[in-house]
């Protein structure tokens, strides 16, 4: 790392980061959304950071990607998000907001897409070790959608938004099928991340879009982890 690891303020107050993550279409947006408006409601100041919020602080643009196949490429791109992680977290420690809400660009955006780009694995394992280290500091929580048939999920969101939305664009029934062979490879090695994480987190097993039973479980993750803290201020 070029940068030093963020120091909390002397403030007794404790920043508060909650992730909602997951492979593409799985309610992230929403999720976030939703939590924000509830938290903003009881009076907690919250800041939501949305996939698509024009510059975002902890997004890799496209052309920061680079040649992740090789080591030198790779390790361009790992050592470009250590800086842009560990400044960002320095930036909340002495910001205002109680809790920070990131929606997609952790496990999606950058861990799975470097999976998917063919990083080395362990470079891949390191990168994803010093990234959940930087976040350390914003005492983080965890929502993170899991799906055991990824192929009948890249199907199910395609019949919500069509098949050609962002990057995506499926012509054929073939490509399903390998959507849904790459993604779970990458999904795979993420939910061993996240498993191994030590840190307050709800895994929600997605076979069924129980929208409000989520929703509920998501609450109670709340109660229970993140909201005690700023009850007893």
């Amino acid at each position: 790392m070029t940068e030093n690891q963020p120091t909390p303020p002397s403030s007794s107050q404790p920043k508060r980061l909650l992730l909602v993550d997951g492979i593409p279409g799985s309610g992230k947006t929403t999720t976030a959304t939703r939590i924000h408006d509830k938290l903003a409601a009881q009076g907690i100041r919250t800041r939501c950071l949305l996939e698509l919020e024009e510059h975002h602080p902890l997004l890799p643009q496209n052309e920061q990607y680079g040649d992740l196949q090789s080591a030198a490429g790779a390790e361009i791109f790992i050592q470009q998000l250590v800086n842009r992680y560990s400044r960002f977290v320095q930036a909340q420690l002495n910001g205002p907001d109680e809790v920070i809400i990131i929606e997609s660009v952790l496990f999606q955006d950058v861990i799975s897409v470097s999976h998917l780009q063919g990083m080395n694995l362990d470079q891949l394992r390191g990168l994803t070790d010093s990234l959940l280290q930087l976040l350390a500091p914003l005492n983080p929580h965890l929502i993170y959608y899991y799906h055991t048939d990824v192929e009948g999920q890249w199907r199910f969101i395609c019949s919500v938004r069509g098949n050609e939305w962002g990057p995506v664009s499926f012509q054929s029934d073939e490509d399903f099928v390998q959507a849904g062979e790459v993604w779970s490879r990458s999904q795979a090695f993420v939910r061993t991340a996240v498993d191994a994480w030590d840190i307050p987190k709800l895994v929600i097993e997605n076979t069924d879009y129980q929208w409000s039973a989520y929703d509920a479980k998501i609450d109670g993750f709340l109660t229970e982890t993140l909201l005690p803290a700023h009850a007893g201020e």
